[in-house]
């Protein structure tokens, strides 16, 4: 069987600019992350504390001048972003302790592949690693057939010609073959335009253009409103512009559908989603749910057969998130859990979520 991970990560040492203009830039990416991830906690570091309060931005401010100034915030080594207050030092452990640099080479990361059996990853790029299209083509050119490479915009800025020229220019010159659309993005815009704004309607056309996928991150809530209220938001984008695939990126959030029982009640608005437009559902759950739930984590097999149940196999695409999950689990448990434990797939189904689905999306070749 082929198998293609659907996300994944190389990036440089994060400390540096990671093809931002400077590290202070890359910087403001990463506190805002920091603040915004929950599944991993604030620690106080002198004693392994839990804390409630991130300390990292104003909880009345989502904009970027909600930013907390003098914290000396910084990428700390070893899988950790650290800063202090009031002499105090804290820390998240974002990464696995065993990320000495926080960074993930291409060769590293192939080495990984190569022993779990992984033919193809797509590079997926949030800020939080940088500017990276550059560095996926290098990978992409130096491991033929290892690497598919998405795209990077300023979301909250992409119906500028220049971010539109951007877009072009990753595709074109670099090579990559989807874009990854974070609505995290729009804090540095104010949330003042949401990405279905009419304003935008250039910048989805040149997507359509290209003949680009999109991977979106649709955060639990936003200043827009709640998850399910940023669903009507996206039925609305997608009657609009219903020949650009989609991908749910860490898959539907479905604890927040479970009724306490382990059984999923679909809200309407997600049934419509994916009855009616291609709209596709990472199967991605360890780096969700591996702090709080042992492997083989069988309430998320469970929510895995009630996708299936529902939706078919046909909206599925199994993905790790490496290197991040190996803070949870190692690479191989990371694909076994779903490989050796969802025996309600058909062979044929296995085929298509553990490939054939993720390379329906991307141009003839695009993994070549």
């Amino acid at each position: 069987m082929r198998i293609v991970d659907c996300h994944g990560h190389v990036f440089p040492p994060l400390a540096g600019p990671c093809g931002f203009s400077s590290s202070a830039e890359h910087l403001l990416y990463l506190q805002w992350a920091m603040h915004t991830h929950t599944n991993q906690p604030v620690i106080r570091t002198r004693d392994g504390r839990v804390m409630t309060e991130r300390h990292l931005w104003s909880p009345d401010d989502p904009t970027e001048a909600g930013r907390v100034e003098g914290l000396d915030f910084r990428v700390d080594g070893n899988g950790r972003f650290a800063w202090n207050v009031d002499d105090e030092r804290y820390h998240v452990q974002f990464l696995s302790p065993g990320t000495r640099h926080l960074e993930s080479p291409a060769e590293t990361i192939v080495a990984q592949m190569d022993y779990v059996g992984i033919e193809t990853m797509v590079l997926q790029n949030d800020h939080i690693y940088g500017n990276s299209a550059e560095m996926f083509a290098d990978a992409i050119a130096q491991h033929p057939g290892r690497f598919i490479g998405l795209a990077q915009v300023e979301e909250g800025f992409a119906w500028q010609d220049g971010e539109i020229a951007r877009l072009e220019h990753q595709v074109v010159r670099d090579g990559m073959t989807g874009l990854y659309f974070t609505l995290a993005g729009f804090m540095r815009s104010g949330w003042k335009e949401t990405y279905a704004a009419r304003s935008f309607d250039d910048f989805w056309g040149t997507v359509e253009r290209l003949g680009l996928p999109v991977f979106w991150v649709h955060p639990g809530e936003t200043p827009w409103g709640s998850f399910l209220e940023e669903m009507d938001r996206f039925v609305g984008w997608l009657e609009r512009f219903p020949r650009i695939p989609s991908v749910m990126v860490h898959g539907w959030p479905t604890a927040l559908f479970d009724n306490g029982s382990g059984r999923i009640k679909w809200p309407g608005v997600v049934q419509r989603i994916q009855d009616e437009f291609p709209v596709f559902t990472e199967v991605l759950y360890p780096i969700s749910w591996g702090r709080r739930h042992a492997y083989p984590y069988e309430l998320a097999l469970d929510h895995v057969r009630q996708i299936h149940d529902r939706f078919g196999a046909g909206c599925m695409i199994w993905g790790s998130d490496m290197p991040n999950v190996e803070r949870y689990c190692t690479y191989r448990q990371s694909l076994d859990y779903v490989r050796l434990h969802c025996d309600f797939l058909t062979e044929s189904e296995r085929a298509a979520v553990f490939g054939g689905n993720c390379r329906s999306l991307f141009a003839p070749g695009a993994a070549d």
